[in-house]
């Protein structure tokens, strides 16, 4: 495994509040800060709430996932189009007053089978979304 990691980041999301099933959209970078040669990776936009699925906007498919190339030094600047969708078979998910529910974007570059970085949190809010209750474990 290198020794070396890309870093991968989301900058903005818009619009800042998104719906379910409307396409919405990340700009995100990855820099090749420390790597020495040329190196292809897998971005991987993931979402904090189990109850969400993170789609692409262009072809639908889950997790929604983009193949990069980057040279050393270099840094990249991309803007994804994505969407959410409640996972099926889940009822009564919608906030009975409207309100939104906060959720929490991230993107992970793979190299390979080597995971290379995950960027910090990015939070949104999910409009019409019930709030997640607090798991309780053993209590």
């Amino acid at each position: 495994m290198h020794s070396v990691k890309p870093v991968v980041r989301i900058h903005s999301i818009e619009p800042p509040l998104i719906e379910k099933e409307v396409p919405f959209k990340a700009k995100w970078s990855i820099a090749g800060i420390d790597l020495t040669e040329q190196q292809t990776m897998q971005v991987t936009f993931l979402t904090d709430d189990a109850r969400l699925l993170l789609c692409d906007g262009a072809t639908d498919e889950t997790p929604a996932e983009h193949t990069v190339t980057i040279q050393p030094g270099a840094k990249l600047e991309k803007e994804t189009v994505l969407f959410v969708k409640l996972r099926k078979g889940l009822r009564n998910e919608d906030s009975r007053d409207g309100t939104p529910a906060p959720l929490t974007l991230h993107a992970r570059a793979r190299g390979g089978d080597d995971l290379l970085a995950i960027s910090p949190g990015y939070d949104i809010e999910v409009a019409n979304l019930a709030k997640r209750t607090k798991t309780k474990i053993f209590t």
